[in-house]
């Protein structure tokens, strides 16, 4: 055998071994991408696009915000990952009416409502916050100072209330600064923020130069309002006006208060332990009437502002899963301490009651 033939049969021999080669890579590729697929429609963790999704038309739409509803945000990892959605609360694992804007942030009230967003698309992250009405459709926009946290509306749309980070990115960081601003859905101007306005403690104005605000909840008047003050690692519910600019200190250890729907218990959530770079929190609500407190059946930590399903049952978010996609679902449980956390709507933060 010559060497020039031996040479050509090593060459073919090489030919299939690398044919053979990239077959195999073929087949575990194909075969791995079948296996995420399916892991990631088998686990939870990992979030699945919501086949139940629906754009309605706009009668049937109105006709929804009609009814007792929820507004929410999509935490799907799916493409309606930040759309605001609307289910029905007699129905809330039924279909999802996608309304036509997307947020990071929500709060609608019969009138129309607020929307925080992240634009990520830059080196530096940008914040705005949008006023759109009835149908969604937005009517007013402006910039953010910081990473939006809080958002809520008075009850007769007349005002938007944002907490924003300016520094650091959440309550248990020792290096935290909110801003908190009222917006004039009207004319979708900000008025002074929450830190311009006079706050007194036992009569004598706080001055305190780390003082922070954040988690606004308006009464049935949408004028007053309660709020959290934190200055001097203590944290203190306030009770204001928006129109006198002025506010007062209530109780201590109250964050992120939220007013029931006939205006007689706070649910708020409260610190539990952990360091300033750690911290938990325990759901509690209060009794404004008896000053009797309550923890609340949820054993987790609650890093959120909750909302009222009714006068009996509060909702909040909670992250699916510590690690991979930041998927939130939103859960329920009595407001007496009684019963059980259930799940309530999956894929879904930042609910707003109304209708």
């Amino acid at each position: 055998m010559t060497q020039s033939t031996t040479h050509t049969q090593q060459r073919a021999v090489g030919r299939g071994r690398i044919a053979i080669f990239v077959a195999l890579v073929v087949v575990c590729a194909v075969a791995g991408t079948a296996i995420v697929l399916r892991s990631r429609a088998d686990d939870p963790t990992k979030g699945t696009c919501e086949a139940r999704n629906v754009t309605l038309s706009s009668a049937k739409f109105t006709a929804l915000m009609a009814e007792p509803h929820v507004v929410f945000k999509s935490t799907d990892t799916c493409p309606t990952n930040g759309d605001v959605e609307v289910v029905p609360t007699s129905k809330p694992d039924g279909p999802r009416a996608i309304a036509p804007i997307k947020c990071d942030r929500v709060a609608a009230v019969a009138t129309g409502g607020v929307c925080l967003r992240i634009d990520n698309s830059s080196f530096f992250a940008k914040y705005s916050g949008a006023i759109f009405d009835h149908n969604f459709q937005v009517t007013h926009t402006f910039p953010l100072p910081g990473l939006p946290s809080r958002a809520r509306m008075s009850p007769d749309g007349h005002w938007a209330a944002m907490t924003v980070f300016v520094h650091g990115d959440s309550y248990s960081s020792a290096a935290f600064s909110t801003r908190t601003m009222f917006v004039d859905t009207n004319t979708g101007f900000a008025t002074e923020d929450l830190e311009k306005f006079r706050v007194t403690d036992n009569g004598k104005d706080v001055k305190s130069v780390n003082r922070n605000y954040w988690g606004v909840t308006f009464t049935d008047d949408s004028d007053h309002f309660y709020a959290t003050l934190g200055r001097n690692n203590d944290i203190q519910l306030i009770e204001g006006s928006v129109s006198s600019r002025s506010a007062h200190t209530v109780r201590s250890g109250i964050e992120c208060p939220s007013l029931s729907p006939d205006q007689t218990h706070l649910a708020y959530k409260s610190r539990v332990g952990g360091t300033l770079t750690a911290v938990k929190w325990r759901l509690h609500v209060l009794d404004l009437r008896t000053g009797h407190d309550v923890a609340l059946a949820e054993t987790r930590s609650v890093d959120d502002q909750v909302e009222w399903l009714d006068d009996n049952t509060v909702l909040y978010a909670i992250l699916r899963s510590p690690v991979g996609t930041a998927v939130f679902d939103t859960y329920r449980v009595p407001a007496d301490g009684s019963g059980h956390p259930e799940l309530y709507l999956k894929s879904a933060w930042s609910p707003s009651v109304g209708g």
